[in-house]
This record gives C-alpha cells, structure tokens and sequence, in this order.
C-alpha cells in the first residue's frame, strides 16, 4: 500500500479508536516550495514515543527533515516528498517494514548541470529518460527515434534549478539514463524558417533532422529518427557516471534535411 492510502486508512483508524478525541493534523506548504507536516500524537498510542530530529540534505531541492517532540511529530521537505514524509512517519510509528531512505540522486549535481548546460548559449536542449544503457547506448550509434510528439518523448531543459527538479520528478519514472540532445541554435532555426516558407505540413523542426526514413509502427504511426549527432550522450542519475558521444555535433546539417522537407 502507498503512503498516502495507508496515511488515509490509519487517520481513519484513529478516529474510528479515540472517538471525541482530537487528532490534529496539519499539512502545509511554505514561501521555499517545501511541504510542512504536523501530527498531534497526545491522544494516541504513539504519545510516548520520541524521535530525535533527523535532517538530510543532498541538495537545495533535495532535503527532509523530521523529529517527534513534545507529543508531535514534525516534518518539512522539498516539494517532492510529501508522500516520502508520510512514509517516515509510518517508519518511525513502527508500521513499515520498509526501507525508505534517500536514494542517491546526482541530478542536480555541479558535474551533470555542467555536462547539460555547458552549451546552452548556442544550443536548445533536451532530455530524454530511458531505463536500460544499452538503450541508451544505442541511442547514441544510431539515433533516438520518436513518433510526432518530440515533445512526449524528450522535455526542453532549462537552467532553471524549480523547473529542472520538477520535470526530473515527473519524468525520472522512465529510467535511470538521461540522454542529453543539443540542437544547435542556428541550425533549428534556419530550418524553422524553411519549414515555414515552404508551407510544409512538418510539425517539429526534430522531423527533418535525420538522414534515416520514416517508417510506420504498429500502431500506424510514422517514427521519426533524430540524427545521432544531436545526442550529446547519457548520464545515469543514481551514479552520477557521464558517458560521452565522439560523433556529437550541434552544428552538424546535412542535404538530407531540406530533402526531408520537400518530400512532405
């Protein structure tokens, strides 16, 4: 069961034990973009018990802290662990065998925001998650292949720490690996003009970047193959290990390109 449904159940339990009794909870948000919990334990049978204050910090968006205290119990943490903070109450309460601690989680680390950003004034980047790295390294040989909604499959990275840390909680369900796509500025654009003035039905520049066809799934729908080139290559998360593509180039343009505009 989650954290939030046993939370639901165990609330539940509560009331249901200490008819007439107060039980307050209180949950929270604050100016940081942190979650504030609050339980009243004096009612129950947990009122005895004392934890003392834990903090963990892997990062400016990457924090907890909890502590049981005169009959309550206190927690805060960033903007992605309200159901963490739920589930180290149950912890703490004796009602969880599991493990909850932090994973190790290198994302927002100076070595990988460097790997991404390094060539953000002459590139617009992209991220895409995928869970195995023999994916990932094929990706690199041969080219990420999407169908029409580039932007379902990779999400435009922004050196923004709130913005970074929201879409890497969101998307980080898909995999370990972060594939790392850089476009250079000039070439995206000059295509976006020609798409454009050639009244082309192409939806995204990304279409025309290939030098591969586009083929048909299952599902009827045309796969597009961004050039491998584009990849700037992979990092995986959870070790924080960067591998590099020796083919990379953002600036790299081919006959092809324009071809694949005229043939729509």
């Amino acid at each position: 069961m989650d954290n939030l449904s046993w939370f639901t159940k165990w609330y539940s339990n509560q009331i249901c034990k200490n008819t007439g009794l107060p039980l307050d909870i209180n949950i929270s948000t604050c100016e940081k973009a942190a979650w504030n919990i609050s339980i009243d334990l004096t009612h129950t049978k947990y009122s005895k018990l004392v934890f003392k204050k834990l903090t963990k910090i892997k990062s400016e968006y990457n924090w907890y802290s909890i502590e049981i205290k005169n009959k309550e119990f206190v927690a805060e943490g960033d903007f992605t662990k309200l159901e963490y903070l739920i589930g180290k109450f149950r912890e703490v309460i004796g009602e969880s065998t599991s493990n909850l601690s932090i994973k190790d989680d290198f994302f927002l680390n100076t070595h990988i925001q460097e790997f991404i950003f390094e060539d953000e004034e002459d590139t617009i980047i992209f991220l895409h998650y995928t869970d195995k790295r023999k994916i990932a390294d094929k990706i690199i040989e041969t080219g990420l292949e999407f169908t029409y909604a580039f932007d379902k499959t990779a999400t435009k990275a922004k050196n923004n720490q709130v913005d970074l840390s929201y879409n890497h909680y969101i998307r980080k369900q898909f995999g370990d690996n972060v594939l790392v796509i850089c476009i250079s500025k000039k070439i995206y654009n000059f295509y976006l003009d020609k798409i454009s003035d050639m009244g082309s039905p192409i939806l995204r520049v990304e279409e025309i970047l290939s030098e591969k066809p586009v083929y048909e799934n299952e599902d009827a729908e045309d796969v597009f193959t961004l050039h491998h080139k584009f990849i700037k290559g992979y990092f995986n998360y959870k070790s924080g290990e960067i591998v590099n593509n020796i083919n990379y180039n953002p600036d790299y343009d081919s006959h092809e390109f324009l071809a694949n505009i005229k043939a729509k």
